[in-house]
């Protein structure tokens, strides 16, 4: 009898003794998990949504401008360039003799870019295109004013690409990028001419 009353209490003790180990492991879990919630996210990612925050405000004032002239003057934000040279082809084709060509498949480095409130996107482009030795040949009518500093995260040729992006529903015909290695050039343009289409590269974001 006092065998099975030992045994009886023993039995128990392990009962509550494992369930007060999974209660404070319980606990536990819920305090990391807590903590983790509420502590403040890495700086690549701040940085990250940082980013993104700023490309959608670019975004959404160029839609404003776009569709709502009243609210958002397009003197304000669009500006009228020389547009379109019809002698486009000719003149790239004047610089192939003139250039150290690039690799076929360059890009440029790959790292944050900033683009500041109040300069242009042919301007702050052009400039990182300066710096890695390309140029940018803007072959469009109209440059566009940034109204909040933004970054990207991507190469020169890749930043390039998806500005055309951006900009591409202010103009009729498809806004594309174009790596022409020969002459060492990007260009931005809607009209596809005979030497870009087989003498240059499109460029993706």
């Amino acid at each position: 009898m006092g065998q099975t009353s030992y045994s009886s209490s023993s039995f128990w003790a392990k009962q509550i003794g494992i369930a007060v180990v999974l209660v404070i492991a319980a606990g536990v879990l819920i305090y990391m998990i807590q903590n983790q919630e509420q502590a403040p996210a890495p700086e690549s990612q701040k940085e990250e949504k940082s980013v993104s925050k700023g490309l959608s405000e670019f975004y959404r004032d160029f839609r404003m401008s776009a569709t709502d002239p009243q609210e958002d003057e397009q003197g304000d934000f669009v500006i009228d360039v020389a547009g379109v040279d019809p002698n486009l082809d000719s003149k790239l084709a004047n610089m192939s003799s003139q250039t150290r060509p690039v690799e076929k498949n360059w890009t440029g480095e790959h790292k944050y870019r900033t683009f500041k409130e109040g300069n242009t996107l042919r301007e702050a482009i052009s400039q990182y295109a300066q710096a890695e030795g390309m140029q940018v040949i803007w072959n469009l009518e109209q440059d566009f004013v940034i109204k909040h500093q933004f970054q990207l995260d991507n190469t020169v040729s890749g930043s390039l690409a998806k500005i055309a992006s951006a900009i591409d529903s202010s103009f009729e015909g498809e806004v594309k990028a174009y790596l022409c290695a020969g002459q060492r050039s990007l260009v931005v343009t809607a009209e596809e001419t005979e030497f870009l289409s087989t003498k240059c590269r499109l460029v993706t974001g």
